[in-house]
């Protein structure tokens, strides 16, 4: 780990991740992703079948784009029982938690006489994505689907590319089978986020897309947004683990290897407000990579992370905030205080490794990435809704209103909005 001593500089630091972080790609990236999604646009199924059979199953055909029902069941009689229970214990725990996600319908009477209020209603269509490629994430399919679920919507399609075989991972179609999830297709890439977005004979197009992928995922999202609309921009896992003096150097260890292990493009940071604390975290380290099954990954990832060594506590909580993370790890005796400073986070953990998170404590573990905690929140019910504003003026209320309304409307140079106002007063 970058070992950096004393705010300025380790404030620095951050800075300088905080733009390494930014999400981007090669330009020759940015080039195929868009000739990907545009060729499905004019295409359909035709380009969608073509790309698959590239950079997936070479033997696919149109009609095994979409897995049948005997396909999952199958899936699901497979599983061992330890298997199932798992996940239907992660499950369970992330319906109770989002179903305490409100909605925030209201109403109420403004001083003019105006009724007027706010109504959520889903989204009617939403087609997520679980990635499958150098490893399978049926976690994932979970905390996508249960949310969109609780959320009310009617339709979810499920994208997950098949491996060589043209089969659908039979973890992802598990996972589906207990989300409620029957309309999958076996598609991946930017290809499967265009045929989403356009809709082809095979994949009847959709109004939101949800959930994490590679470069060329992320891409065509950005790319697509606003033939549909999207969760966000999801780069390479993170965390921010800070700790005070009274935290187990064995036990940030743990967690900092635990975050490593998903790849050397992971961001992995441990600010620190104790030298003693620090050190022993570097030796116990050393001491558990050497010979772990994973070391080469977690070498070249441990290799670029940080360490950040500050004296004082509200130094460490600027500097959190600063770097924005997905996840911030909070290990202290004051760790539920320490938390109510902490603004850009995506998930909070107060003395709680981040996995319980990812996989069963209830909280969605699609989150911001990226710094863009900043600005953006999690995959939730809120992701799957829309809000609309309901408006009834009665005759009093428009007259109340109406002169100012006309003013205003003169200021921006619309007459016909002026006239509009004017003339409710004549309106039955």
């Amino acid at each position: 780990m970058q070992f950096i001593e004393g705010f300025s500089d380790a404030l620095a630091a951050a800075q300088r991740s905080n733009t390494a972080r930014q999400p981007g790609a090669a330009p020759e990236i940015e080039t195929a992703v868009r000739e990907i999604c545009q060729a499905v646009q004019r295409e359909g199924d035709a380009a969608l079948l073509r790309y698959e059979r590239q950079f997936g199953c070479p033997t696919l055909d149109t009609q095994d784009l979409r897995v049948n029902q005997t396909e999952q069941n199958a899936a699901w009689n497979g599983l061992a029982q330890p298997v199932k229970k798992a996940l239907q214990h992660a499950a369970d725990n992330i319906a109770e938690f989002h179903r305490y996600q409100p909605r925030g319908d209201w109403t109420a009477i403004s001083r003019d006489g105006v009724s007027y209020g706010q109504r959520y209603s889903p989204i009617q269509r939403a087609g997520l994505y679980a990635p499958h490629g150098r490893a399978v994430y049926p976690s994932t399919v979970l905390m996508l689907g249960i949310p969109a679920a609780v959320a009310g919507v009617s339709e979810i399609a499920l994208a997950s590319p098949a491996g060589k075989s043209g089969q659908a991972h039979p973890l992802i179609l598990a996972a589906a089978q207990i989300a409620g999830i029957t309309e999958i297709y076996k598609i991946g890439g930017a290809q499967a986020m265009a045929a989403l977005a356009y809709g082809t004979a095979t994949v009847p197009r959709v109004d939101k897309i949800a959930g994490p992928g590679s470069i060329y995922v992320t891409l065509a999202k950005k790319y697509l947004y606003g033939a549909v609309g999207i969760d966000g921009l999801f780069g390479p896992s993170e965390v921010v683990i800070l700790a005070d003096a009274d935290a187990n150097p064995a036990r940030l260890a743990i967690d900092l290897m635990a975050q490593a292990e998903h790849g050397a493009d992971s961001f992995v940071c441990l600010i620190a407000t104790s030298r003693e604390l620090a050190e022993k975290v570097l030796l116990t380290l050393e001491e558990k990579i050497t010979g772990h099954p994973r070391e080469s990954i977690l070498r070249e990832s441990l290799g670029t992370s940080q360490l950040l060594l500050v004296p004082q506590i509200d130094q460490a909580i600027s500097l959190c905030n600063e770097l924005a993370a997905e996840h911030v790890e909070i290990w202290s005796q004051n760790a539920a205080a320490i938390s109510e400073q902490i603004k850009n986070a995506g998930a909070i953990f107060l003395n709680t490794p981040v996995p319980f998170g990812d996989y069963i404590a209830g909280p969605s573990h699609t989150l911001p990435t990226g710094t863009t905690a900043r600005f953006a929140a999690g995959v939730g019910v809120d992701t799957f809704l829309k809000r609309s504003s309901i408006i009834s003026a009665p005759p009093a209320a428009l007259q109340n209103m109406q002169d100012d309304l006309a003013t205003l409307a003169t200021l921006e140079e619309l007459p016909a909005h002026a006239a509009a106002a004017r003339a409710a007063r004549a309106t039955p």
